[in-house]
């Protein structure tokens, strides 16, 4: 084995290059795996924020704030409240709540751990809850619509 002036082998080198190009090609496996697994729906599934609800039951009261994922605010008068993956409130304010739909940022003033239609939010800009207060509506259940089926083939002609 040769040596270099720093005292390595040439031989290490080439194994450190050998391992480089195994973990290079270990990676790219690992890339076009997880990309293939993720195309394995072939292509069918609507992301989260395409999907289409429907309202599932009648309207509550009152909806429970730990179990709230995340808020998206429609416009100045609705407001969709995620619970979970197939779960959804979907708040109709009684009035628009200006300035809303714009911001999509709110506070709500709840001091208990429910969110109920008689509470008020108000509506957040730049930073501060220094927009509109707004009272909140009832709370609409909702569940993702059942996907369309595929359009059936039109029958054969007879002859």
């Amino acid at each position: 084995m040769q040596q270099n002036e720093t005292g390595c082998s040439f031989r290490a080198k080439a194994m450190d290059e050998d391992f480089m190009r195994k973990t290079f090609l270990l990676g790219a496996g690992l890339a076009v795996a997880l990309l293939l697994a993720s195309c394995a729906d072939g292509g069918n599934s609507t992301p989260r924020s395409q999907q289409v609800w429907v309202p599932d039951g009648e309207p509550v009261t009152c909806i429970t704030l730990r179990q709230i994922r995340s808020t998206h605010v429609v416009d100045d008068r609705t407001i969709n409240f995620v619970m979970g993956s197939n779960r959804m409130f979907r708040n109709e304010l009684p009035f628009a709540c200006s300035g809303l739909g714009f911001s999509r940022a709110f506070k709500h003033n709840s001091r208990t751990g429910q969110l109920c239609s008689m509470d008020s939010i108000t509506v957040v800009n730049g930073g501060r809850a220094t927009g509109a207060r707004c009272s909140l509506g009832r709370f609409q259940p909702m569940k993702p619509a059942p996907a369309a089926e595929p359009a059936a083939e039109p029958p054969a002609a007879s002859n």
